[in-house]
């Protein structure tokens, strides 16, 4: 063998041996900084079951029941000027949604379409709520019924959030001179609870909902009360049997 490649070869060792060592270096860096795999990183790590669930992470939903659609009002306001409500049932026991979509179609006698009314809201876990839209003008075309279309449901979340502790107590109606609705909610847990949608239903003697009405209440201290009050702008031509007020707060699933 001839001294060049001698030497030749162990300058190919001993850059294959650097070449190692640096690599090492390269692959140890990148390991040791690599971002940590978390419950929130959009990918499969760890030992989770599918993406950002499962494991040491949320379980992962596995199919939950289609929320239910109880029934849909619409009211008269004034002339050509409505509003429409529907009564919504999650029955998912832990399951709920950031961001739930919906239209409103509202038709007169004849099943012509005659407005639309888009929204959106939330999904809590064993909710039973109202979707209430206002101020849909419908012209002079006079409304018979309506329908809601819940859009599809695709963003279910895993979530152990409790219940409301608002307990809704002394509720009072008078119809005159303009129709009212008081009622008291008392918050029995010791933490407050902000930002709350309030909205009652008032039913005839067949549990027909004859009257919705919401108001918003900021802030409830723990153990505390506060009244609230729902009003309409015109005496009803019914007086209700029954009423029933819903609460509920942005879990922010």
């Amino acid at each position: 063998m001839s001294i060049f490649n001698w030497r030749a070869k162990k300058q190919l060792i001993f850059f294959l041996i650097v070449a190692f060592f640096v690599l090492a270096m390269i692959v140890g860096i990148i390991y040791w900084n690599r971002p940590e795999a978390t419950c929130f990183d959009n990918k499969q790590n760890q030992d989770e079951e599918s993406v950002d669930c499962g494991g040491g992470c949320t379980p992962c939903v596995v199919n939950p029941k289609d929320v239910v659609t109880m029934w849909t009002r619409v009211f008269e306001v004034s002339d050509g000027v409505y509003e429409v409500a529907s009564l919504i049932k999650n029955p998912n026991l832990f399951y709920g949604m950031p961001r739930l979509k919906y239209t409103f179609k509202i038709y007169d006698s004849v099943n012509v379409l005659v407005a639309i009314k888009e929204g959106q809201t939330f999904l809590n876990p064993q909710d039973e709520f109202l979707i209430f839209e206002t101020g849909i003008k419908t012209g002079k075309r006079d409304v018979a019924k309506a329908f809601v279309e819940i859009e599809p449901l695709s963003e279910w979340k895993y979530t152990e959030e409790e219940k409301l502790a608002l307990v809704v107590s002394e509720k009072n109606f008078s119809n005159y001179p303009l129709p009212t609705m008081r009622a008291r909610l008392f918050n029995e847990s010791l933490f407050s609870v902000k930002d709350i949608a309030v909205t009652v239903v008032l039913y005839d003697k067949d549990e027909n909902a004859i009257a919705v009405s919401s108001t918003n209440v900021d802030l409830i201290a723990g153990k505390s009360i506060r009244d609230v009050v729902f009003t309409w702008g015109e005496p009803l031509e019914v007086l209700p049997s029954s009423s029933k007020i819903f609460t509920r707060v942005n879990g922010e699933i």
